[in-house]
């Protein structure tokens, strides 16, 4: 297992499972990172890589998307949230693409997974190996999935947080922080993308009119996104970043529920990252 090498998740909805491909040819070619870190979709992506659940990433982002509990108005009246959390977070993992919650416990490498705290706009971040794999699949990635307004915030350690991409979208930051000065970082956009000044202000503000923090957070994000963005390109230039991210355009949107879609993005994301994985090994060996 490789120590002082980061891998970093973007999140992005649906479009993360170009993530999901990426880290099967990961597992494929024995690409063994110790320390991972992402938010919303990446850290769920994150957790198979970490219990070494090679092709759960499809079942999740493509095989199990038609079932009708997955997304929809149903779940908006059931629980107030497009996406089906319970489905997602519960079913899937207890039941229809079963998750290795004790190989997750025990695995030798770290996830990390951020969140944002609806009291402060802030990012929290917690590690798997000091909380219970259950807690941590159920509670804490499911916090880190909520999109405010889509979906309500979800309780940690009795604080309110919605999803860990409005504080810290890609979280490349607090890799460096944890130890990891080289880092591998998978984005879920195409190069180039800049992200632009948020829409709908006022609309927005009412409907976080409980959660003014998170707002704060949102109008933000752009300029913590693009500084982010600017970082990553700056030590993929200094050799610091290696970046892997959709070479083709990207046809998938956040909540894409097409599954043509959606398989040709896994496979995408697998194609890409094992047509550069020569590349990749001759940089973690530097």
């Amino acid at each position: 297992m490789i120590e002082g090498v980061g891998l970093v998740l973007e999140g992005g909805g649906m479009r993360t499972t170009y993530t999901g491909g990426a880290l099967d040819a990961f597992m494929d070619a024995g690409v063994d990172l110790g320390y991972v870190i992402g938010v919303s979709a990446g850290a769920n992506a994150g957790s198979h890589y970490v219990a070494k659940q090679r092709e759960r990433s499809h079942r999740v982002f493509v095989d199990l998307v038609a079932d009708p509990r997955y997304a929809g108005w149903r779940n908006v009246v059931r629980e107030r949230s497009w996406f089906g959390m319970d489905f997602i977070f519960r079913t899937l993992p207890d039941e229809l693409a079963p998750f290795d919650y004790d190989g997750f416990k025990a695995s030798p490498r770290t996830l990390v997974a951020g969140v944002t705290d609806c009291a402060t706009g802030a990012a929290r971040y917690y590690p798997q190996q000091k909380e219970d794999p259950r807690w941590f699949v159920q509670t804490l990635l499911r916090a880190s999935c909520s999109l405010p307004i889509l979906s309500p915030p979800v309780l940690v350690e009795g604080s309110p947080c919605v999803d860990g991409g409005v504080s810290d979208s890609i979280p490349i930051l607090r890799a460096i922080g944890d130890g990891n000065p080289r880092n591998v970082v998978v984005l879920t956009r195409n190069a180039g993308y800049r992200k632009p000044p948020p829409r709908f202000r006022t609309l927005s503000r009412a409907l976080l009119a409980r959660n003014p923090a998170v707002h704060a957070a949102m109008l933000r994000r752009p300029v913590v996104y693009n500084a982010s963005l600017d970082l990553v390109a700056s030590m993929e230039r200094a050799g610091s970043a290696f970046v892997l991210r959709p070479v083709r355009p990207l046809v998938v949107g956040r909540m894409e529920r097409d599954l043509t879609r959606l398989e040709a993005l896994y496979r995408q994301g697998y194609d890409e990252t094992m047509a550069r994985m020569p590349e990749l090994e001759a940089w973690l060996q530097g």
